[in-house]
Protein backbone atom coordinates (compact mmCIF):
# COMPACT_ATOMS: atom_id res chain seq x y z
CA UNK A 1 0.00 0.00 0.00
CA UNK A 2 2.49 2.82 0.72
CA UNK A 3 4.35 1.90 -2.28
CA UNK A 4 1.02 2.00 -4.43
CA UNK A 5 0.34 5.59 -2.51
CA UNK A 6 4.16 6.80 -3.27
CA UNK A 7 3.70 5.85 -7.33
CA UNK A 8 0.22 7.59 -7.14
CA UNK A 9 1.71 10.64 -5.81
CA UNK A 10 4.76 10.20 -8.34
CA UNK A 11 1.69 10.53 -11.44
CA UNK A 12 0.01 12.99 -10.32
CA UNK A 13 2.84 15.69 -9.71
CA UNK A 14 4.18 14.11 -13.18
CA UNK A 15 0.86 14.90 -14.56
CA UNK A 16 1.46 18.29 -13.16
CA UNK A 17 4.85 18.69 -14.79
CA UNK A 18 2.91 18.31 -17.97
CA UNK A 19 0.39 20.41 -17.58
CA UNK A 20 2.54 23.24 -16.25
CA UNK A 21 4.88 22.67 -19.30
CA UNK A 22 3.24 21.57 -22.48
CA UNK A 23 -0.22 23.83 -21.60
CA UNK A 24 -1.68 24.71 -25.20
CA UNK A 25 -3.38 27.07 -23.54
CA UNK A 26 -1.27 29.83 -26.18
CA UNK A 27 -0.85 32.32 -22.92
CA UNK A 28 2.08 30.77 -21.98
CA UNK A 29 4.97 32.86 -20.87
CA UNK A 30 8.32 32.80 -20.07
CA UNK A 31 11.20 35.41 -18.16
CA UNK A 32 8.48 37.54 -16.55
CA UNK A 33 9.95 40.22 -13.82
CA UNK A 34 9.36 39.81 -11.09
CA UNK A 35 10.70 42.71 -9.13
CA UNK A 36 9.64 46.45 -10.41
CA UNK A 37 12.93 48.31 -9.35
CA UNK A 38 15.80 48.79 -11.08
CA UNK A 39 19.04 47.75 -8.74
CA UNK A 40 19.94 51.36 -8.63
CA UNK A 41 17.29 52.47 -7.33
CA UNK A 42 16.18 49.86 -4.39
CA UNK A 43 16.93 51.10 -0.99
CA UNK A 44 15.80 48.76 0.73
CA UNK A 45 15.57 44.50 1.19
CA UNK A 46 14.27 42.31 3.66
CA UNK A 47 13.89 38.69 3.18
CA UNK A 48 13.10 35.80 6.05
CA UNK A 49 13.30 31.66 5.55
CA UNK A 50 15.92 29.42 5.45
CA UNK A 51 16.50 30.10 9.21
CA UNK A 52 17.76 33.88 8.65
CA UNK A 53 15.61 36.93 9.18
CA UNK A 54 17.13 39.98 7.91
CA UNK A 55 16.39 43.63 6.97
CA UNK A 56 19.03 45.42 4.11
CA UNK A 57 19.08 49.42 4.39
CA UNK A 58 20.80 51.98 1.76
CA UNK A 59 22.62 54.50 3.08
CA UNK A 60 22.92 58.58 2.37
CA UNK A 61 26.12 57.55 1.42
CA UNK A 62 24.86 54.62 -0.79
CA UNK A 63 26.36 51.89 1.38
CA UNK A 64 23.94 48.83 2.40
CA UNK A 65 23.98 48.07 5.91
CA UNK A 66 22.16 45.95 8.18
CA UNK A 67 18.88 47.23 9.82
CA UNK A 68 19.55 45.51 13.05
CA UNK A 69 22.59 46.15 13.17
CA UNK A 70 24.13 48.96 11.09
CA UNK A 71 27.94 49.51 12.41
CA UNK A 72 28.28 45.83 11.61
CA UNK A 73 30.62 46.28 8.59
CA UNK A 74 29.16 44.53 5.50
CA UNK A 75 31.11 43.78 2.05
CA UNK A 76 29.74 46.06 0.38
CA UNK A 77 30.38 44.12 -3.41
CA UNK A 78 28.48 40.65 -2.19
CA UNK A 79 25.94 42.99 -0.67
CA UNK A 80 25.24 44.60 -3.79
CA UNK A 81 25.34 41.61 -5.71
CA UNK A 82 22.98 40.24 -4.00
CA UNK A 83 20.63 43.21 -4.32
CA UNK A 84 20.95 43.08 -8.21
CA UNK A 85 19.72 38.89 -7.77
CA UNK A 86 16.32 40.24 -6.39
CA UNK A 87 16.35 43.10 -8.60
CA UNK A 88 16.43 40.40 -11.80
CA UNK A 89 14.22 37.97 -10.03
CA UNK A 90 12.09 36.71 -13.38
CA UNK A 91 9.46 33.79 -13.37
CA UNK A 92 9.15 30.89 -15.48
CA UNK A 93 5.46 31.25 -16.24
CA UNK A 94 1.82 33.35 -14.66
CA UNK A 95 -0.46 30.58 -13.55
CA UNK A 96 -3.78 31.16 -15.09
CA UNK A 97 -6.98 31.02 -12.70
CA UNK A 98 -8.12 27.87 -14.03
CA UNK A 99 -4.43 26.49 -13.07
CA UNK A 100 -4.63 27.10 -9.73
CA UNK A 101 -6.93 24.45 -8.47
CA UNK A 102 -4.01 22.11 -9.93
CA UNK A 103 -1.73 23.33 -7.70
CA UNK A 104 -1.38 22.72 -3.79
CA UNK A 105 -3.54 25.28 -1.61
CA UNK A 106 -1.40 28.24 -0.50
CA UNK A 107 0.33 27.68 2.95
CA UNK A 108 0.13 29.71 6.12
CA UNK A 109 3.66 29.04 6.68
CA UNK A 110 5.49 29.98 3.23
CA UNK A 111 9.31 28.88 2.54
CA UNK A 112 10.63 32.59 1.84
CA UNK A 113 9.39 36.12 1.45
CA UNK A 114 11.24 39.05 -0.11
CA UNK A 115 10.38 42.73 0.35
CA UNK A 116 11.76 44.49 -1.99
CA UNK A 117 11.33 48.28 -2.11
CA UNK A 118 12.45 51.89 -3.54
CA UNK A 119 10.87 54.79 -2.02
CA UNK A 120 7.01 54.16 -0.87
CA UNK A 121 6.79 51.38 -2.81
CA UNK A 122 7.38 47.74 -2.14
CA UNK A 123 6.94 44.46 -4.05
CA UNK A 124 6.26 41.52 -1.51
CA UNK A 125 7.08 37.54 -2.84
CA UNK A 126 6.07 35.13 -0.96
CA UNK A 127 7.46 31.75 -1.82
CA UNK A 128 4.93 29.39 -1.19
CA UNK A 129 5.39 25.53 -1.67
CA UNK A 130 7.87 23.72 -3.72
CA UNK A 131 7.21 20.96 -6.70
CA UNK A 132 10.38 18.83 -6.53
CA UNK A 133 9.58 16.99 -9.00
CA UNK A 134 9.37 19.95 -11.75
CA UNK A 135 12.45 22.02 -9.71
CA UNK A 136 10.14 24.55 -9.43
CA UNK A 137 8.90 27.21 -6.53
CA UNK A 138 5.18 28.76 -6.41
CA UNK A 139 5.41 32.30 -5.46
CA UNK A 140 3.02 34.91 -5.11
CA UNK A 141 3.29 38.61 -5.35
CA UNK A 142 1.47 40.95 -3.28
CA UNK A 143 -2.11 40.81 -5.45
CA UNK A 144 -2.61 37.02 -5.05
CA UNK A 145 -0.64 36.45 -8.44
CA UNK A 146 1.18 33.16 -8.91
CA UNK A 147 4.15 32.52 -10.64
CA UNK A 148 6.32 29.60 -11.00
CA UNK A 149 9.94 29.95 -10.84
CA UNK A 150 13.19 27.63 -10.77
CA UNK A 151 14.36 26.89 -7.67
CA UNK A 152 17.64 27.50 -8.19
CA UNK A 153 17.30 31.23 -8.62
CA UNK A 154 16.16 31.42 -5.56
CA UNK A 155 18.88 29.38 -3.90
CA UNK A 156 21.12 31.49 -1.50
CA UNK A 157 18.89 34.69 -1.43
CA UNK A 158 18.36 34.55 2.37
CA UNK A 159 22.01 34.84 3.29
CA UNK A 160 22.97 34.71 6.47
CA UNK A 161 24.69 38.41 7.75
CA UNK A 162 27.98 36.61 8.35
CA UNK A 163 27.78 36.04 4.69
CA UNK A 164 27.95 39.24 3.84
CA UNK A 165 30.38 40.66 6.56
CA UNK A 166 33.28 42.11 5.13
CA UNK A 167 36.53 40.41 7.38
CA UNK A 168 38.41 43.93 9.43
CA UNK A 169 42.25 44.33 9.78
CA UNK A 170 43.67 45.69 12.42
CA UNK A 171 45.89 48.00 10.65
CA UNK A 172 47.71 48.94 7.76
CA UNK A 173 50.83 48.73 8.78
CA UNK A 174 53.29 45.76 7.90
CA UNK A 175 56.37 44.13 9.73
CA UNK A 176 59.09 46.51 8.42
CA UNK A 177 56.68 49.43 10.24
CA UNK A 178 57.20 47.91 13.48
CA UNK A 179 60.64 48.82 15.83
CA UNK A 180 59.45 46.73 18.58
CA UNK A 181 57.63 44.24 20.23
CA UNK A 182 56.42 43.22 23.57
CA UNK A 183 55.11 39.63 24.41
CA UNK A 184 54.07 38.88 27.91
CA UNK A 185 57.50 39.47 29.49
CA UNK A 186 60.00 39.80 26.49
CA UNK A 187 60.59 42.68 24.41
CA UNK A 188 61.89 42.69 21.25
CA UNK A 189 63.75 44.94 19.05
CA UNK A 190 63.59 45.05 15.52
CA UNK A 191 67.19 46.92 13.81
CA UNK A 192 67.01 46.33 9.39
CA UNK A 193 65.07 43.40 9.97
CA UNK A 194 67.09 41.51 12.60
CA UNK A 195 65.10 40.96 15.78
CA UNK A 196 67.02 41.09 19.24
CA UNK A 197 66.29 40.95 23.08
CA UNK A 198 66.08 44.20 24.68
CA UNK A 199 67.58 43.34 27.78
CA UNK A 200 69.93 40.28 25.86
CA UNK A 201 70.95 41.35 22.48
CA UNK A 202 73.24 38.78 22.23
CA UNK A 203 70.74 36.36 22.49
CA UNK A 204 70.51 33.70 19.68
CA UNK A 205 67.16 35.07 18.52
CA UNK A 206 64.83 31.94 16.16
CA UNK A 207 64.15 34.55 13.41
CA UNK A 208 61.08 33.10 11.78
CA UNK A 209 59.52 32.78 15.15
CA UNK A 210 59.82 36.53 16.38
CA UNK A 211 58.70 37.40 12.87
CA UNK A 212 55.69 34.93 12.64
CA UNK A 213 54.51 36.81 15.85
CA UNK A 214 54.78 40.36 14.07
CA UNK A 215 53.36 39.39 11.11
CA UNK A 216 50.18 37.98 12.85
CA UNK A 217 49.54 40.99 14.97
CA UNK A 218 49.67 43.57 11.67
CA UNK A 219 48.07 40.69 9.82
CA UNK A 220 45.04 39.40 11.76
CA UNK A 221 41.65 39.20 9.89
CA UNK A 222 38.51 38.80 11.49
CA UNK A 223 35.68 36.57 11.26
CA UNK A 224 33.09 38.82 12.81
CA UNK A 225 32.42 41.83 14.90
CA UNK A 226 30.75 41.88 18.03
CA UNK A 227 29.68 45.80 17.97
CA UNK A 228 28.03 45.46 21.16
CA UNK A 229 29.70 43.74 23.14
CA UNK A 230 29.31 42.42 26.86
CA UNK A 231 32.05 42.71 29.74
CA UNK A 232 35.73 41.58 28.82
CA UNK A 233 35.36 38.65 31.06
CA UNK A 234 32.23 37.07 29.05
CA UNK A 235 35.15 36.44 25.96
CA UNK A 236 38.09 36.04 28.59
CA UNK A 237 39.79 39.26 27.71
CA UNK A 238 40.02 40.32 31.74
CA UNK A 239 42.43 37.54 31.13
CA UNK A 240 43.85 36.91 27.88
CA UNK A 241 46.11 34.30 26.90
CA UNK A 242 48.02 36.62 24.83
CA UNK A 243 48.97 40.05 24.82
CA UNK A 244 50.92 41.87 22.34
CA UNK A 245 52.03 45.42 21.57
CA UNK A 246 54.04 46.20 18.25
CA UNK A 247 55.49 49.65 18.30
CA UNK A 248 55.65 51.27 15.02
CA UNK A 249 58.01 53.89 13.32
CA UNK A 250 55.72 56.84 13.39
CA UNK A 251 55.31 56.49 17.54
CA UNK A 252 51.88 54.74 17.34
CA UNK A 253 51.57 51.23 18.84
CA UNK A 254 48.84 48.53 18.60
CA UNK A 255 47.80 45.95 21.26
CA UNK A 256 46.25 42.79 20.52
CA UNK A 257 44.03 40.74 23.92
CA UNK A 258 43.80 37.15 22.43
CA UNK A 259 40.72 35.61 25.07
CA UNK A 260 38.94 32.57 25.11
CA UNK A 261 37.51 29.80 22.70
CA UNK A 262 33.69 30.78 20.99
CA UNK A 263 31.45 28.37 22.96
CA UNK A 264 30.57 25.53 20.75
CA UNK A 265 33.35 26.25 17.98
CA UNK A 266 36.53 25.84 18.91
CA UNK A 267 38.41 27.07 15.89
CA UNK A 268 37.00 30.99 16.81
CA UNK A 269 38.62 33.12 19.77
CA UNK A 270 37.75 36.55 20.70
CA UNK A 271 40.38 39.58 20.04
CA UNK A 272 40.50 43.12 21.01
CA UNK A 273 42.08 45.76 20.13
CA UNK A 274 43.45 49.05 21.22
CA UNK A 275 42.32 50.79 17.91
CA UNK A 276 38.75 49.88 18.28
CA UNK A 277 38.17 49.36 22.25
CA UNK A 278 34.52 49.40 21.58
CA UNK A 279 34.06 46.18 19.98
CA UNK A 280 35.65 42.46 20.43
CA UNK A 281 36.18 40.66 17.40
CA UNK A 282 36.12 36.85 16.11
CA UNK A 283 38.96 35.50 15.33
CA UNK A 284 40.59 32.29 14.16
CA UNK A 285 42.09 30.48 16.98
CA UNK A 286 44.97 29.58 15.17
CA UNK A 287 46.49 32.89 15.96
CA UNK A 288 47.44 32.07 18.96
CA UNK A 289 49.54 29.59 18.32
CA UNK A 290 52.36 32.05 16.80
CA UNK A 291 52.61 33.15 20.67
CA UNK A 292 53.23 30.27 22.40
CA UNK A 293 56.66 31.00 23.03
CA UNK A 294 59.19 31.77 26.39
CA UNK A 295 62.80 33.23 26.14
CA UNK A 296 63.72 29.25 25.82
CA UNK A 297 61.39 27.89 23.05
CA UNK A 298 63.31 30.98 21.03
CA UNK A 299 66.58 30.00 21.37
CA UNK A 300 68.24 29.61 18.23
CA UNK A 301 70.96 26.38 18.27
CA UNK A 302 71.11 26.41 14.90
CA UNK A 303 72.29 29.60 13.91
CA UNK A 304 74.95 29.35 17.40
CA UNK A 305 76.21 26.03 15.76
CA UNK A 306 76.50 28.12 12.53
CA UNK A 307 77.99 31.50 14.57
CA UNK A 308 80.71 28.76 15.92
CA UNK A 309 81.77 26.91 13.16
CA UNK A 310 81.92 30.17 10.88
CA UNK A 311 84.20 31.72 13.92
CA UNK A 312 86.45 28.40 13.68
CA UNK A 313 86.94 28.60 9.96
CA UNK A 314 88.07 32.38 10.50
CA UNK A 315 90.88 31.00 13.26
CA UNK A 316 91.79 28.54 11.11
CA UNK A 317 92.59 30.74 8.18
CA UNK A 318 93.97 33.32 10.37
CA UNK A 319 95.92 31.52 13.40
CA UNK A 320 97.07 33.58 15.90
CA UNK A 321 99.38 32.57 18.35
CA UNK A 322 101.48 29.09 19.34
CA UNK A 323 103.89 27.54 20.42
CA UNK A 324 106.72 29.32 18.18
CA UNK A 325 105.29 32.64 19.43
CA UNK A 326 105.62 31.98 22.75
CA UNK A 327 109.07 31.01 22.17
CA UNK A 328 109.83 34.23 20.49
CA UNK A 329 108.32 36.09 22.96
CA UNK A 330 110.20 34.47 25.89
CA UNK A 331 113.83 35.09 23.67
CA UNK A 332 113.26 38.60 23.77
Amino acid sequence: MPLLLLAAGVLVLAVLLAVLEFSQSGDQQEGIALCNFSADVIDQVSYSGENVEATLLKGSSGDWMLDSDPTLPLDQEVTGSLIEKFAGLTATRQLQPEELAEIPERSDTPLMVFGISSGESTRTLTVDRANDVADIYYVYDENGTAYTVPQSDLAGLCKDPRDLYKSQTLTDKTIDDVTSMQVADLRFIQTEGTWTLADDPDYALDQDAVKKMANTVCGVKTDWTITSPQEDSVYGLDAPDVTATVTFTDGTSLTVRLGSLKEGDDTVCYLASSDAPTVVYEVSADYKAAFAVTKESLYDAQATAESAEEEDTIVAEHPVGGKDDYADVAEE
